[in-house]
C-alpha cells in the first residue's frame, strides 16, 4: 500500500513540475506578446498544447491512483491527512508545493491573458476604423450553407 502512496505523491510532484513549466511558458508568452513577436507567440502556443497532453496523461494517472487510496472526492488540502503517519509530512511538504506552483501559474497566466485580450481588442478597434466589421468577419473553416461547403475531394464516404 505504501507504494500507491508513493506514486501518489510522484503524480503530485509530477503535477508541481508541469505547472512549473506552463508558468515558464506564460512568461514567454507574455513577453512574446509584449513585443508582437507572433511567431514565437505561435511556437509557445504549440508547446502549451503538448503540455496539455502530458497533463491529460497525468490526469489518466490520478483516475487510476484516487479509487485506490480511497482519495475520491477527497479535497487537496486533506489528503496528507489519509496518508500513512509516516508519510503525512512529506504529502504536506508535496501538497504545499503544488499549491504554490499553481497559484504562480494562475498569476503568470492571468497577466498574459489580459495582455492578449488587450491586443484583441486593439486589433478589433484597427478593423473596426479602417471600415470593417470585425464581428462580422467569419474566422477560417466551413461555415453554414452550401457556398461553404468543403471541396468534394475533401469529403469522405463513410459507407466505404
Amino acid at each position: 500500500m505504501d507504494e500507491l502512496y508513493r506514486s501518489y505523491l510522484g503524480f503530485l510532484t509530477s503535477m508541481s513540475r508541469g505547472l512549473e513549466s506552463l508558468t515558464a511558458l506564460n512568461e514567454k508568452k507574455l513577453a512574446a506578446a509584449q513585443q508582437d513577436d507572433l511567431m514565437t507567440l505561435n511556437e509557445l502556443l504549440n508547446q502549451e498544447q503538448a503540455q496539455a497532453l502530458n497533463f491529460r496523461g497525468l490526469e489518466l494517472t490520478r483516475d487510476k491512483l484516487l479509487p485506490q487510496l480511497g482519495l475520491v472526492n477527497v479535497p487537496l488540502l486533506k489528503v496528507p491527512d489519509r496518508f500513512p503517519p509516516a508519510m503525512q509530512a512529506e504529502a504536506r511538504q508535496v501538497v504545499e508545493e503544488l499549491r504554490n506552483r499553481y497559484v504562480a501559474f494562475r498569476q503568470a497566466a492571468g497577466k498574459t491573458r489580459t495582455l492578449l485580450e488587450q491586443n484583441l481588442h486593439e486589433v478589433e478597434t484597427i478593423i473596426t476604423k479602417l471600415g470593417g466589421s470585425a464581428a462580422e468577419q467569419a474566422g477560417p473553416g466551413y461555415g453554414k450553407g452550401m457556398e461553404s461547403a468543403p471541396p468534394p475531394s475533401m469529403k469522405t464516404d463513410f459507407r466505404a
